[in-house]
């Protein structure tokens, strides 16, 4: 199975430069997914969208509080309409629903998955690395995740330096214009209006800026909640894992790559102190500890009827904002928990087994259709939305009332090679 973690439309843009997609029909035997998550610039809008709906919360408390005597104590709350509106836990969403996928697929079908997007270091360790944790429960104890953060995220080349936008780098200054002249104090002060002129006209690294390592924690802080007995460690873990990202306190997340980590005399990596040493210091490391913990229903010998072999199948659905890593209520930030679900708008389009099936490879050679070419069997793509069970290929005459059948099964199905059936068939005319 390949998962490519892109839209077919960010497939298609790459196919158009040279690069692009594999090409199924030089890959035998294989299917491949596209799992439709969003590049790294869109989840910078979207948690800003979400930071700015904080923001004006606590503006808006700061000016009643400040212009009506009595209301100190008073906060109000967040808007939870602009909250939804910034798209966060869609987000999330999608990648819970891209490890469904991938996880099911390994656990149920005995498949080998090759993950990919455009680069490698950003969706991809976001769902090998939260995949890793469903099925293997070495990796939710404290050491293991420890050790899959280094795998995946650190050693694999997650651009920390450039994504956490660290200011410790020096392409992020401009070093001031020096007048050798006697111009006085007007002359400094153009040199030095120029030189701040110069630190604004490129924001090349405020665009390569994106919360994708803070995403990853909020999604495993997600499954965490849905499984609170199966980790190790507690909510509180990954909220000083989160502050350590930016604190540039430790040399773990200072660097883009492994290379610029062991590279100088003496290296970074040895003139640093890793964030791990201070985590697993004796006087810290009991703050971490779950006291809900059962490492016993991760046996795999056990044949209890809820046994699940130690793998975790998470639900896309159920996601909420991580209320305490934003110094909020849960009722506050997400509501009741009876509220409706995330409805992701995230389309799943599987399988790919031959390049006339792949849309982004026939988008990009006919640049001008907008449909693919009509197929005797099937339709080009069989279009498993997550979102609803019913085929894109149905007639507008399908009952309403047609029993769906449950679209991650549904893909299983297919990828096992049992038919793909979305919807009951339509009666006939």
């Amino acid at each position: 199975m390949i998962v490519d973690a892109r839209p077919t439309t960010n497939a298609v843009a790459n196919t158009a430069k040279g690069a692009g997609t594999e090409n199924m029909d030089h890959y035998k035997d294989c299917k491949k997914a596209y799992l439709g998550i969003d590049h790294i610039h869109t989840m910078r809008e979207s948690l800003a969208k979400v930071v700015e709906a904080l923001q004006e919360s606590e503006v808006l408390t700061a000016t009643v509080t400040r212009d009506i005597p009595g209301t100190g104590a008073m906060a109000l709350p967040v808007d939870r309409q602009a909250l939804r509106r910034s798209g966060w836990l869609r987000h999330i969403s999608a990648i819970l629903e891209g490890t469904l996928v991938i996880v099911r697929n390994v656990h149920i079908n005995s498949s080998h998955v090759l993950i990919h997007c455009s680069d490698g270091w950003d969706r991809t360790s976001q769902l090998s690395s939260i995949s890793q944790l469903c099925l293997d429960p070495f990796y939710r104890t404290i050491r293991g995740f420890q050790i899959l953060v280094e795998k995946d995220w650190v050693s694999f080349g997650h651009k920390f330096l450039d994504r956490c936008g660290h200011l410790s780098s020096e392409k992020f200054f401009v070093a001031p214009v020096e007048s050798s002249g006697s111009g006085g104090g007007a002359e400094a002060a153009q040199a030095f209006f120029a030189s701040v002129q110069n630190r604004f006209a490129s924001n090349h690294h405020i665009k390569e800026t994106s919360p994708v390592f803070h995403q990853f924690l909020e999604a495993v802080r997600n499954i965490q909640r849905q499984f609170p007995e199966r980790f190790e460690f507690n909510e509180q873990f990954l909220r000083q894992l989160h502050y350590h990202l930016y604190s540039c306190q430790f040399g773990t997340f200072l660097f883009n790559t492994e290379q610029e980590r062991r590279t100088g005399d003496p290296a970074p990596c040895n003139r640093t102190v890793s964030v791990w040493d201070y985590l697993n210091s004796e006087s810290r490391r009991s703050e971490f500890l779950n006291p809900s913990y059962q490492p016993e229903l991760d046996d795999p010998t056990s044949r209890l009827p809820k046994a699940d072999q130690g793998v975790l199948i998470p639900n896309p659905r159920d996601v909420r904002f991580w209320n305490e890593l934003y110094g909020r209520g849960d009722e506050e930030m997400n509501g009741r928990f009876v509220a409706a679900p995330i409805q992701s708008a995230m389309e799943v389009l599987a399988p790919v087994e031959a390049a006339s099936d792949d849309p982004a490879l026939f988008r990009a050679a006919t640049p001008t259709s907008t449909h693919p070419p009509p197929s005797p069997v099937i339709s080009p793509l069989p279009a498993i939305s997550l979102t609803t069970s019913a085929s894109a290929s149905a007639p507008a005459s399908t009952s309403a009332s047609s029993t769906h059948q449950d679209p991650h099964l549904a893909l299983v199905n297919h990828l096992h090679g049992h038919p793909l059936r979305t919807s009951s068939p339509a009666p006939a005319a």
